[in-house]
């Protein structure tokens, strides 16, 4: 298992709005835009979190926490 990329890929639902989006709509896809290298089980317990608690979670970050800009990577 790549711990780094799990790491990665949950700091960024909580971090990034658009990240977040797109994750929601494909997770597989979102996470291929950051190159991220995830195994087979690693995408599958990430698809089974609730990904929009990450919208509420992100809500309690201060700005300064959170990416900004118009682009994934």
């Amino acid at each position: 298992m790549s711990q780094r990329a799990v790491e990665h890929c949950i700091g960024r639902l909580i971090t990034d709005n658009q990240f977040r989006r797109l994750a929601i709509t494909s997770l597989p896809q979102a996470c291929q835009q950051l190159g991220l290298e995830l195994t087979p089980l690693e995408m599958d317990l990430l698809s089974r979190l609730d990904l929009n608690s990450f919208s509420r979670l992100s809500c309690n970050l201060d700005p300064g926490l959170q990416r900004t800009g118009n682009h994934l990577g």
